[in-house]
């Protein structure tokens, strides 16, 4: 299912994309920053050599070309590459933290990824910098618990190994017997997981644990529910099995993108200080915009100034080219960025 519309919105640190479905919910995000090390995208044609293979673990490894350091090729028995062979390749599924090795195809034998689920070629509408639904979309995108459609509500958290996810039925007001009351909920909270997965760039081992009583039909239901939703948001390979005696719904989703958390988040789960001083700047754009003439002021929290000091000079030539030398960067070390009229 290709989004019904995307929402553009383009600032001089970043340009921010929101894919929505029919109903106006936020089903994926692209995220393009001017000052980020991102060696190799999702996509993106590479060269590089094999440097060693090793199909015991499923492939091989290739130094890519131009610094962009080593990535990981599925290879089968009778591959008929040789150690050292030069290659056109294919970033098929982006690096990721822990070490966590991009992952590459062969060139003509690589996926095109140009239209993608959700995107496929839904109209883009160019938004002001700071419009609401994007924000609301990037927010969603990292919050730790995210609202059912009928109540209630699902919380994920991603370890190392897999992406536990817990349903909480606060809120709802369901009738009916406790089967059908919980299937209810099973089903809003499965659709809700596909999404967030393909929203939020997740991939690997999810397990949720489903609200009881669920036998075996209902659980036949609920995982089909997951999967018919996220295969139409999404274009990467899913298996998804029945409920567990336990109740714990086990998929494993393809990698693909970086996790969008990983982009915006420390390790602690809080904005980094790029994050931070990317929102300030923002900020910054919706006031020039609407105060044309004044000279402002942007006040961040000690380390976003920090990080604007050390690695924003790029940022601060885009701005000073697009609204003219009006602007200056200060810190008081508020909470968060301030934006003002400078005498």
């Amino acid at each position: 299912m290709p989004a019904a519309r995307i929402l553009q919105e383009v600032c001089a640190a970043e340009t921010r994309e929101v894919a929505l479905d029919e109903t106006g919910r936020p089903i994926a995000i692209r995220l393009t920053r001017l000052t980020e090390d991102r060696p190799v995208r999702i996509g993106q044609p590479v060269t590089g050599r094999l440097r060693a293979t090793a199909l015991s673990q499923g492939g091989g490894f290739v130094e890519l070309d131009g610094g962009a350091g080593e990535a990981f090729l599925r290879l089968k028995e009778g591959h008929g590459l040789t150690e050292g062979q030069s290659l056109q390749l294919q970033v098929a599924a982006e690096p990721r933290e822990g070490s966590k090795l991009a992952r590459v195809a062969l060139a003509d034998k690589a996926a095109d990824t140009r239209t993608q689920a959700p995107w496929g070629t839904a109209p883009v509408e160019q938004v002001e910098p700071g419009d609401q639904t994007v924000a609301m979309a990037f927010d969603l995108a990292v919050s730790d618990t995210v609202p059912l459609p009928g109540g209630g509500n699902i919380s994920l958290e991603r370890t190392r190994a897999l992406v536990a996810v817990d349903v909480d039925t606060s809120g709802r007001t369901d009738t009916g017997r406790a089967a059908s009351r919980a299937l209810k909920v099973n089903l809003d909270a499965a659709a809700e997981l596909a999404r967030q997965i393909r929203l939020r760039n997740l991939g690997g081992m999810i397990v949720m644990d489903c609200v009881s009583p669920l036998n075996r039909e209902a659980g036949k239901q609920v995982r089909d529910r997951f999967s018919t939703v996220f295969r139409a948001v999404s274009s990467q390979s899913v298996k998804a099995l029945l409920p567990s005696e336990l109740g714990l719904l086990q998929a494993s989703v393809e990698w693909a993108e970086t996790p969008l958390a990983e982009r915006l988040l420390d390790t602690s789960g809080q904005k980094t200080p790029r994050t931070v001083c990317f929102d300030g700047l923002r900020r910054l754009e919706q006031e020039a915009r609407a105060k044309r003439m004044d000279r402002l002021c942007l006040d961040l929290p000690r380390p976003a100034f920090d990080w604007l000091q050390q690695a924003g000079a790029d940022l601060r030539q885009a701005l000073a080219e697009k609204y003219g030398d009006r602007f200056t960067y200060d810190s008081t070390d508020p909470k968060h960025p301030l934006v003002f009229t400078a005498p």
